[in-house]
């Protein structure tokens, strides 16, 4: 599917204004789908990039258009699930709106939404109960926040069992620290995992004089919201047993080594 196409021609978005507009791409949400798509991905973002809204999206795109698709959404609290849900709700009615057509939804709950005509799911959950999804037959699987769930690794294990062989599966999450994220994150860089994953500095998105103005406001806090590496994400962010200002510092003088590999005698 050309998701693209389907998203800018057929769905609206409220922006930062507070403004109802059609969804158009941004560079990195455009850069994202065009360049560096994959089925399985673990993105690390600097805040508030689009993904989110991107992935949402995306997964709207298979419920109207896709036959016995299911769509599962864990947030990492209950209060961030009905938000991201109120989104997808937001979309179906942009999509009704710009289309001039009814999706026949069979029911509309708080937590799960079903197209009659597509017999398509898109359901809502929470990182409280890590046994969420194992029963599932899942199509597309979107883990936001990843990073700041309680019972990270049993989820991970439960909800990919269930998503089928040509689906997709999207870890989409800020750091928080040297929890079992970070540890996940440097096995997919080592390729001892199957997720291809993707960092995203806050200088892919914003301009400099944004960063600079957000620089003077956050202070010491500036890398942990706007970090320029995945290493500064990780220093920077949750709690730390060292200090992060001289974590920082170390980082920033690092060099790199006189030679690779092990030295021969």
């Amino acid at each position: 599917m050309n998701y693209k196409d389907f998203i800018e021609h057929r769905l609206s978005i409220v922006n930062k204004s507070s403004e109802e507009v059609p969804f158009i791409l941004n560079t990195i949400q455009d850069k994202f789908l065009i360049q560096d798509y994959s089925p399985w991905i673990a993105i690390l973002k600097a805040r508030q990039q689009g993904f989110s809204s991107l992935i949402l999206a995306m997964f709207t795109a298979d419920f109207i258009l896709k036959d016995n698709s299911r769509s599962v959404i864990i947030a990492d609290i209950a209060d961030n699930a009905m938000e991201l849900l109120d989104r997808v709700k937001r979309f179906l009615k942009s999509y009704e709106e710009r289309m001039g057509l009814k999706i026949p939804l069979k029911y509309n709950s708080r937590y799960e939404l079903f197209n009659e005509s597509t017999n398509a799911r898109y359901t809502i959950g929470t990182a409280d109960n890590y046994d969420f999804g194992r029963s599932k037959t899942i199509t597309n699987l979107h883990l936001s926040e990843f990073a700041f769930y309680q019972n990270s690794e049993k989820i991970l294990a439960s909800a990919l069992q269930a998503v089928v062989p040509d689906g997709r599966a999207i870890i989409e999450t800020t750091a928080n620290g040297f929890n079992f994220f970070k540890n996940f994150w440097n096995e997919c860089e080592r390729g001892e995992r199957t997720f291809k994953p993707l960092f995203y500095p806050a200088s892919a998105f914003y301009s400099p004089e944004f960063l600079e103005r957000k620089k003077q406001e956050l202070k010491q806090l500036f890398d942990q919201e706007y970090p320029e590496s995945a290493e500064m994400a990780f220093i920077t962010s949750g709690d730390s047993y060292f200090d992060k200002q001289a974590l920082q510092v170390y980082l920033k003088n690092v060099k790199e080594p006189i030679q690779n590999g092990l030295a021969t005698i």
